[in-house]
């Protein structure tokens, strides 16, 4: 192995990452099945493919435990706190648009561009919450802070994932295979990489500070 990763160092670091989106998608299905985890699940996700291009010092599978176990309880806490607002929106969404005219209507694209916002304030919480744990409250502030400063980031992210998610579903055949190896990993290494773009900025100023 240690020759073969000397004679073709690309291809080895192409294989790597790789193994990473396999290894990450694996484990976020695994560690989702009870479904009250897969907030938790999504945190280790975030962690697990952040290696592939942050400076994380470890592999796939202890990335995304260490995340895992170090977020439990409020990777809980934010997923319900998601759901209920989701559920909140998606009622007032239906409901306004359901009614005649066109204030209701615009009421109605008034709540669905705050179901926008939270979108791009959870690219932001779940990469926060994966990389740099702290209480929740600081930690949804500095989202929504992030999410106002960069939110073309955000919407990138989320756009480019739902193609991967598009492109992967039109497999042909047996290579459907491939997408529940590939989808977690590579959708989740798209939002990570999107949310890092302008967190890293922010992280080498501190370090230098």
């Amino acid at each position: 192995m240690s020759r073969f990763a000397e004679r073709n160092p690309e291809l080895w670091a192409l294989l790597e990452r790789l193994s990473a989106i396999v290894l990450g998608s694996l484990a976020f299905w695994l560690f989702s099945l009870p479904v009250i985890t897969l907030p938790v699940a999504l945190v280790g996700l975030f962690a697990a493919m952040g290696g592939v291009f942050r400076p994380s010092g470890g592999d796939a599978i202890s990335l995304f435990w260490g995340a895992f176990r170090r977020s439990f309880g409020r990777a809980l806490l934010l997923g319900l706190i998601n759901l209920v607002a989701g559920l909140i929106l998606y009622v007032d969404i239906r409901f306004f648009w359901g009614m005649d005219g066109l204030v209701f209507q615009g009421v109605a694209i008034l709540f669905g561009s705050v179901a926008a916002l939270l979108l791009l304030v959870n690219l932001y919480a779940w990469a926060l919450l994966a990389w740099y744990p702290q209480p929740l409250k600081g930690l949804v502030k500095r989202a929504f802070l992030l999410a106002a400063a960069h939110p073309l980031h955000a919407v990138a992210g989320w756009l480019v994932a739902g193609v991967i998610l598009l492109l992967l579903s039109l497999l042909p055949g047996r290579l459907m295979a491939l997408l529940p190896l590939l989808a977690p990993g590579l959708m989740g290494l798209t939002l990570a990489y999107a949310a890092w773009l302008p967190m890293r900025r922010y992280a080498d100023e501190e370090q230098a500070g």
